[in-house]
């Protein structure tokens, strides 16, 4: 009897342990469609495969736990590990996926400014360079010619 009792209470901690996996799952789920904003086709497809996954899990859970025997207290105990996860961790998850979230984009932005910044620095200096390189040629050949000219006074180019 003992025995019983604590078997059923080991399988309501871990369905409220699932409960809770399925709350995290849920809310980063969330966050990614708020990231992408996919179209709504693309919304109803993701929201399928993710309830198969999450059926997935919580199948795994029953069939590991308890031998896929199904109780009234394992609902009991999804329903109130994803009420406790929502109430007091949830907010929390999702503050911090959405802040990585911008975290990440800004990054990502600064790193693509900086790019452009370079390039167009690169572009600059090589302009320059080529400018300088122009001049440079222009006054070696004015300076080879004039000392031509005196060298070879009466000659005539063609």
């Amino acid at each position: 009897m003992i025995d019983t009792v604590r078997l059923q209470l080991i399988e309501l901690g871990v369905t409220a342990l699932a409960g809770v996996i399925m709350g995290i799952l849920f809310d980063l789920y969330r966050v990614a469609r708020w990231a992408l904003r996919p179209g709504k086709v693309i919304t109803v497809i993701c929201d399928i495969i993710f309830w198969l996954l999450a059926t997935t899990v919580v199948f795994i859970f029953l069939v590991t736990y308890s031998w896929g025997d199904v109780r009234f207290y394992m609902f009991v105990g999804f329903a109130a590990g994803f009420c406790i996860y929502r109430a007091i961790f949830g907010r929390h998850v999702v503050g911090s996926a959405v802040s990585t979230y911008e975290h990440v984009q800004n990054v990502r932005k600064k790193v693509i400014i900086g790019y452009r910044e370079g390039a167009l620095g690169l572009r600059r200096v090589s302009t320059r360079w080529r400018k300088g390189f122009r001049k440079g040629s222009g006054t070696v050949e004015a300076l080879l010619l004039n000392i031509k000219n005196r060298l070879f006074p009466f000659r005539k180019e063609s």
